[in-house]
């Protein structure tokens, strides 16, 4: 099964939806993901092939399972617009940054695009020591000059900085124009609505549910959860300024792209 389609609105994805409900069927997604084991997966960017002994499965979590060497499902989903979107057989004149350095996918991104920067975030000054030579970044306030980047990936961030208006302006700043930036994070993919958990008030965080975490490299309590984008996050990323705002539904056997409650994993994907 291979699957890539673009979506810009809720509309679009539910009438795409009603037409192929098969998505939604937990037998399907787990006959795929068994073959996908049996038959090994090809990363993008690099080529490299996961032998069926390779991919790690996470007991069906399939997102977040499919695991080759630190590269999990939907960061293939992820190479795989990146592929598309940067020359990678051009490798010495993209400059990307990615709001991650610690992880397996700045390490391949590193390893591919010489010019490629990542970075993480912490409010402790001795964690910031460690970090180096690894910058230290926030989102909300990036230290880096206007119309510099080729692209920009964020992966399962956005849903932790306290605005994603805020980090997609900056963004959106740091970007050139006709660049992208490209990324996942937690979609609330049935509704039109974000499903916000927490706010900032005056410096304090304010809880509107029940707290919940992520896991953090440069945290043991992990991340907070602030907003869980819904469909509408596409109108404000172009109210930004963004001149294209979609989300891609990626299905892959070949590149080993499954999701769990859902067949396909989405990919935010915006144009300057």
């Amino acid at each position: 099964m291979e699957i890539r389609e673009t979506f810009t609105n809720r509309n679009e994805w539910i009438d795409y939806l009603d037409k192929n409900s098969i998505l939604y069927s937990q037998e399907s997604i787990e006959a795929l993901g068994k073959q996908i084991i049996a038959n090994g997966a090809e990363e993008p960017l690099t080529g490299f092939a996961a032998g069926a002994s390779d991919l790690i499965d996470l007991n069906g979590n399939w997102r977040e399972g499919l695991v080759f060497h630190g590269i999990n499902s939907r960061t293939r989903a992820v190479m795989l617009e990146i592929a598309d979107a940067i020359d990678a057989t051009d490798r010495y004149n993209p400059r990307i940054y990615a709001a991650e350095g610690l992880t397996a996918f700045a390490l391949r991104m590193r390893g591919i695009f010489p010019r490629f920067i990542g970075s993480e975030y912490t409010e402790e000054a001795p964690k910031r020591e460690w970090l180096f030579p690894i910058p230290f970044e926030d989102l909300q306030n990036l230290s880096y000059p206007e119309n510099i980047f080729d692209l920009v990936s964020t992966n399962e961030v956005l849903e932790h900085v306290p605005s994603i208006d805020v980090a997609m302006s900056e963004i959106f700043r740091v970007l050139k124009p006709g660049a992208w930036h490209i990324g996942t994070c937690p979609f609330a993919f049935m509704s039109e609505e974000s499903i916000v958990r927490a706010k900032m008030s005056n410096g304090q965080i304010k809880h509107l549910m029940e707290p919940e975490y992520h896991g953090n490299p440069m945290s043991e309590n992990g991340s907070l959860v602030f907003e869980i984008p819904g469909w509408n996050i596409l109108q404000r990323l172009r109210s930004i300024g963004f001149s294209k705002a979609l989300m891609r539904f990626i299905v892959s056997a070949r590149y080993g792209c499954l999701s769990t409650d859902i067949t396909g994993i989405f990919v935010l994907c915006c144009q300057k």
